[in-house]
């Protein structure tokens, strides 16, 4: 005769392995775009690391809504933007680690000094420029451009249409270049 306790216990178990095969499964198939999404929010890969084992925990304790999650690709990047947007308020210091890798791989170039000096400056510039625009406007551009996603991965992302994506891309595009047609008119006394 089979204790019906031990039936439970047994059910529980057998439950749980499936649950933990399916977060496997989840994370095979999407660590890799979570970790992106991260990273593009945070341009620091320990928090990108973070933020995406955070994503993988919003993700196990939601656990028993899994099969109302139509899209899984779509809602672990959302979650991942999210958090990294949550820890990114937290703790917006920037880690100096990327930049120094960008230093020594201009200088594996065969970079000069100067030509160096000049990137980092760029680097900087865009970097202030990117920073100034609207936070609506600064996603989508950094999802864009620096981890390449294209407008129906950001759409699914940020949550928001595909239509308002391109819309959001071509307005921070010409923002920026507006901005740096004013600089470069100032630097050249125009």
């Amino acid at each position: 005769m089979v204790d019906p306790g031990q039936a439970v216990c047994s059910e529980r178990a057998t439950i749980m392995e499936a649950a933990q095969d399916e977060l496997e499964a989840a994370v095979r198939e999407h660590g890799r775009t979570v970790y992106r999404v991260a990273f593009a929010a945070l341009r620091n890969h320990h928090d990108a690391e973070d933020a995406a084992q955070e994503t993988y925990l919003r993700f196990w304790r939601n656990r028993k809504r899994w099969s109302e999650i139509r899209d899984r690709r779509a809602w672990l990047a959302r979650t991942a933007w999210r958090v990294a947007l949550d820890r990114r308020k937290t703790n917006p210091e920037v880690g100096l680690e990327e930049a120094a890798e960008s230093l020594r791989q201009l200088r594996a170039q065969g970079a000069s000094p100067d030509e160096i000096a000049a990137q980092e400056q760029m680097t900087a510039l865009l970097a202030r420029l990117i920073a100034s625009l609207p936070e609506d406007l600064r996603g989508v551009l950094t999802l864009s451009t620096v981890e390449d996603l294209n407008s129906v991965e950001i759409s699914e992302v940020l949550g928001i249409p595909e239509g308002s994506v391109r819309t959001r891309l071509m307005r921070a595009r010409e923002i920026l270049r507006e901005k740096l047609s004013t600089l470069m008119e100032r630097k050249h006394g125009r």
